[in-house]
């Protein structure tokens, strides 16, 4: 009796594909590399079932080219290493290299973009001739592609903040005393203000303006958290 497969997938997500490609691009750059050698590159000892899955799954994010002995990193690969996390460059390749996987495209095209609940995709792959295991496997991969691509691609949004209007004292006011002689005056927290948020990448920090009410402060802590799994991918 024939064993059950399933239909082609990747394996991993984009992220852990990006982060096996730069892996290869550390070491050997563009130039063209056994399979093995590129899999050795990636943490492997051999070519076996683990090893094939994740060459397969790299390939199909488009981050590969090549077979057998002309294996090598492609220009996408570098496009995406080469420009800094949170880049208009870097977003826009990860976008590409998204869609580039066949069954990604097709619940993309199936399901908005993949705005469905994990239920309704995993039926869906269930009549697809997927194995339950497969299923669970690509589902997985898909949804962390969609998160990883989404962090990366949050800009931000409105203006900045506007300088605060110098204020000259009274005429007759007595002058400040020199900064080591005052002393700290408490402030009393001003009113909350409903205003856009600005979150840029700098290298491996963040440069953050906001001033926010409790429900801009809960959209904060998501972009945060979004922001933070990008930096811990870099270091």
């Amino acid at each position: 009796m024939a064993k059950a497969r399933s239909p082609e997938y990747p394996l991993i997500s984009l992220k852990e594909a990006v982060e096996k490609v730069s892996a290869v691009y550390a070491k050997d750059y563009q130039n063209k590399i056994p399979r093995v050698v590129l899999a050795e590159h990636m943490g492997y000892k051999t070519l076996n079932g683990k090893s094939l899955g994740v060459l397969s799954a790299v390939g199909k994010y488009g981050l590969t080219e090549g077979r057998g002995d002309d294996s090598h990193v492609s220009d996408l690969a570098v496009t995406i290493i080469a420009h800094p996390a949170g880049s208009p460059e870097r977003a826009a390749a990860l976008k590409e290299a998204a869609s580039k996987p066949d069954l990604f495209a097709e619940l993309d095209n199936r399901f908005q973009g993949g705005r469905v609940s994990d239920s309704a995709i995993r039926a869906w792959m269930l009549q697809q001739k997927f194995i339950p295991l497969a299923a669970d496997t690509a589902l997985r991969s898909y949804r962390e592609t969609k998160q990883f691509v989404e962090a990366e691609s949050t800009g931000y949004s409105g203006f900045e903040a506007a300088p605060q209007p110098h204020v000259q004292p009274p005429a007759g006011a007595p002058m400040p005393a020199p900064a080591e002689q005052q002393r700290p005056t408490p402030r009393i927290p001003e009113p909350p203000m409903t205003a856009p948020v600005r979150v840029v990448m700098n290298g491996n920090r963040l440069d953050i303006q906001a001033s926010v009410d409790l429900d801009g402060l809960e959209k904060l802590e998501q972009m945060l958290a979004k922001y933070k799994e990008i930096l811990k991918m870099m270091q």
